[in-house]
């Protein structure tokens, strides 16, 4: 059962930071001494691992493997792998509002491409502990990016047929050939984890835990796909026979169709769900708690004809979950996970939920809709996690602008609005406040409020848009963004409603 408590959803990217991205700088430390200092005692980020085409940190190369554009710069000349001069080249100023990604891609990499040519004889002995405890994901990982690499970014469904099959000899000579590239490869993930363990160690110290994103399913064109086809639904061919998606929703009339492999869970089964109990192990050492995105497909999943033009006519499956889960629990006790349950929930899905013992989450957006909604503050529960919206979600401001006109005054009126200028953005905005006291003062134990509500910011901050492929991903705080917060506001809720306590860790 989580302790009664509060966080702040903020991924590494939305941070400040002087290369045109939020990463592991000493900027992440301070925006956790922050938010500490206003009583909050959870830091919910999401996924770390590599971003995709379309820049989403939910489509990776690997559900392994961390993303290097979080790697500070700083940090490789304070471990004398560079020089400041060599990556001052690369600084970004100004208060930029959004990610710079084309251009943070080409510059983190040429910083790190830089690092590993000055360090190249040393490097082999400097990663060799890392490359040892990590083997069984590191490997695989090192050396998809370097082919990669040979093709030219290509994914691995348009490589030389030989290469995609794995056949001998053409597939050993091949990999024998990029040995150099998957050691590069192998010193990025070193970096990455090194300065990841840093912060979240310093973070720990201050009194705030870290909560994780874990996406349910991986991308096609990822190292977990190449390396295991036998765990999912593919073809002769290795194509897609099927695809992942969930039906019309909240967030899309047509359904959202993810177009990520789906699971062959009867393959799974004859190993005992190893490869998931991998995952799932990797990623409670790596989190202090993990939120599984899209839970209720561990109990039926959503399939859909991998050549569909949408997600409209899939059908449900049902899937492994009591079985699998029940594995988990054996191997893992009580770990800390919070199962993410929206979308369409039925008495099945409650009861496998019910039966794991995992908080479900709450939204309180969606509790605005008409009908009696599970996400209406007065019919939240205990072990549920509330949310004024996730990275889904509009702002808080957009979501209110957004309402039909009935609907506004009915929820600001039940989260007792005092009146004024509802529309107004900023730290002094009454109706924002008005709906995160609410949140606040609510019985789920734990309750988590997006950095852009806490800003007062409008829907043009918010981070994705479901369904839309292009766009996304992009928020980021500017430097001053303390002045955006009324810090004495959340310091006084976390207060009042009992929320400033001390949780402990909850490995």
């Amino acid at each position: 059962m989580l302790i009664r408590s509060s966080g702040v959803l903020a991924n590494i990217s939305s941070l400040p930071g002087d290369f045109g991205i939020g990463d592991f700088s000493a900027y992440a430390r301070r925006f956790a001494e922050d938010i500490f200092g206003m009583g909050f005692r959870w830091w919910q980020i999401l996924p770390l691992n590599p971003v995709g085409v379309h820049n989403s940190p939910y489509d990776s190369f690997s559900a392994y493997a961390g993303n290097y554009l979080y790697i500070d710069p700083y940090g490789l000349v304070e471990d004398g792998f560079l020089t400041f001069s060599d990556v001052a080249p690369y600084m970004r100023g100004g208060q930029r509002h959004t990610v710079e990604y084309e251009t943070v891609k080409f510059n983190k990499r040429q910083i790190l491409r830089r690092a590993f040519e000055l360090n190249a004889e040393k490097i082999p002995a400097v990663i060799a502990g890392f490359e040892a405890k990590n083997s069984f994901w590191l490997e695989d990982y090192a050396a998809y990016m370097a082919l990669k690499s040979h093709y030219s970014d290509a994914p691995w469904a348009e490589w030389d047929e030989d290469i995609r099959f794995k056949r001998q000899p053409a597939y050993g000579k091949l990999i024998e050939s990029l040995s150099k590239y998957a050691l590069f490869f192998k010193f990025e993930q070193y970096l990455f984890w090194k300065q990841w363990e840093n912060l979240k160690s310093y973070v720990n110290s201050l009194g705030v835990n870290i909560i994780g994103d874990s996406p349910i399913y991986v991308a096609y064109d990822s190292a977990d796909v190449f390396f295991n086809p036998q765990y999912f639904q593919l073809g002769k061919n290795l194509e897609m026979k099927k695809t992942a998606g969930v039906p019309p929703d909240y967030f899309s009339e047509n359904g959202q169709l993810w177009n990520n492999p789906l699971y062959d869970f009867k393959e799974m089964k004859k190993d005992g769900y190893s490869w998931f109990i991998k995952r799932v192990g990797r990623l409670l050492s790596v989190y202090d708690c993990v939120r599984i995105d899209h839970f209720r497909g561990f109990h039926s999943y959503y399939a859909v004809n991998a050549d569909s033009a949408t997600a409209a006519n899939g059908e449900w499956k049902k899937a492994p979950g009591r079985e699998l889960f029940g594995l988990i629990k054996k191997r893992f006790g009580d770990a800390a996970i919070i199962a993410e349950d929206l979308g369409i929930i039925d008495g099945g899905v409650r009861d496998f939920l019910n039966r794991t013992g995992y908080p479900g989450m709450r939204v309180l957006q969606f509790g605005f809709y008409g009908g009696d909604s599970e996400h209406i503050p007065y019919n939240y529960v205990i072990n549920s996690v509330a949310y004024t919206g996730t990275h889904d979600n509009d702002t808080v401001l957009g979501w209110l602008y957004n309402l039909n006109d009935g609907a506004r005054e009915y929820a600001l009126r039940y989260c007792g609005f005092s009146g004024g200028d509802w529309g107004r953005g900023g730290k002094d905005n009454t109706s924002v406040k008005a709906v995160i006291r609410t949140l606040i003062a609510s019985v789920s134990a734990l309750a988590v409020i997006p950095v852009q509500d806490m800003c007062g910011f409008g829907g043009d901050t918010r981070m994705n848009l479901p369904g839309r492929a292009d766009g996304n991903w992009l928020f980021r705080l500017p430097e001053d963004y303390m002045s955006r917060i009324d810090g004495r506001f959340f310091t006084e809720i976390n207060n009042i409603y009992g929320r400033n306590n001390t949780v402990r860790p909850v490995k």
